[in-house]
């Protein structure tokens, strides 16, 4: 190996720890202050909802690295965890601090530094700063924005395969798909008969009968289900359980928590509600719509078109708010907006931050 040779795989090493170093410090929001709303001025209370910082600001953002961005007239600034404010109000965008690498020549993977991104110009071209707000030679991070569509654990398949296998007595018209289960070298064939479909496996027996609509195989982190249509309703099973006594819904959707655990969001007679794999109720009380949130939990509307929250430890907010969504991923806290246009913070058992 030559010395360039040898300096490119050095650089490509460092490269990659860099590359796994940024996404490691990502953004740490600080839930020990938490943005209150008085009227149309924030500040910050403690988690028992004292006010701690008075609310004078037209805007704020949570705490990260010890430092907050607040609105002050029409410019950002930063104030510390007393309210002192140490960045100067002079930028039309400022982001939360978080950590991230520098290159250093002398030292492997860099150097650590705080940093976030902001802007001093009407256009919102942004520049990044230390916490002293000085401008840094160069942005050490990657976008805050990364892709939602890489983040999601649902995946329904559908193939177009070519099959060799010989016919047995007439049981199929045509192979769609296969599929195998954990701990077993058994190949089970999803099939067609006429304009039904069921399952059968390598010995020409049949493990799903020739009655469904469809059968789409549906992977959630590595669990295989099938997605049983039959007469406009659906089902779903395990892919390696025994057939028997299936609950049909008008619709249903799979969603991997972020607990790791899997959900169903079912309709049936106009109402949503959410079970788990096994039909067992979560959420018995049926709302007008259900949708999961993908930092955690899911939101609830009722028929007046107001949302609530239920968190996976089996806690609701009851449907009042215009809007809700939860502050980041795990989070016990929720931003929403009220019935009259206001934005506002609650946490988990719905204490409200914010007063009107």
């Amino acid at each position: 190996m030559n010395i360039i040779e040898n300096k490119n795989r050095k650089n490509l090493f460092v490269l990659i720890l860099l590359i796994f170093s940024l996404n490691s410090f990502a953004q740490t929001v600080d839930y020990s202050l938490i943005p209150y709303r008085k009227a149309d001025k924030w500040g910050y209370a403690n988690v028992e909802r004292s006010i701690v910082i008075t609310p004078k600001y037209s805007e704020v953002k949570w705490f990260s690295e010890g430092l907050a961005a607040v609105k002050i007239g029409k410019k950002w600034g930063y104030i510390n965890k007393v309210g002192k404010l140490v960045i100067p109000a002079r930028y039309t965008v400022a982001k939360s601090f978080r950590k991230g690498f520098v290159p250093n020549k002398n030292k492997e993977g860099g150097d650590s530094i705080i940093f976030t991104g902001a802007s001093l110009v009407a256009s919102g071209y942004e520049i990044c700063i230390n916490k002293k707000g000085v401008v840094l030679p160069k942005c050490p991070a990657i976008a805050e924005n990364s892709v939602a569509e890489n983040r999601i654990p649902i995946e329904t398949t559908i193939r177009e395969k070519t099959y060799s296998i010989t016919n047995n007595n007439g049981l199929f018209d045509k192979i769609i798909d296969d599929y195998k289960i954990m701990g077993s070298n058994e190949t089970f064939y999803i099939a067609q008969k006429a304009s039904l479909y069921g399952v059968f496996n390598s010995k020409f027996e049949t493990i799903v009968p020739f009655e469904y609509n469809s059968i789409t195989k549906v992977n959630s982190g590595g669990v295989l289900y099938l997605q049983l249509k039959k007469s406009e309703l659906n089902g779903l099973i395990k892919a390696d359980t025994v057939l028997s006594n299936i609950a049909y819904y008008n619709n249903l959707m799979l969603v991997k928590g972020i607990d790791n655990k899997d959900y169903i969001i079912v309709e049936k007679d106009g109402n949503t509600y959410l079970k788990d794999v096994d039909n067992n109720s979560i959420i018995p009380t049926g709302y007008a719509n259900m949708s999961y949130d993908e930092n955690g939990g899911f939101i609830l509307t009722d028929k007046s078109n107001l949302r609530g929250f239920y968190f996976t430890e089996n806690k609701i907010i009851s449907p009042k708010y215009a809007d809700i969504r939860i502050v980041n991923k795990g989070s016990n806290y929720l931003q929403i907006k009220t019935t009259s246009g206001k934005t506002g913070y609650i946490n988990s058992t719905g204490d409200e931050f914010f007063e009107e």
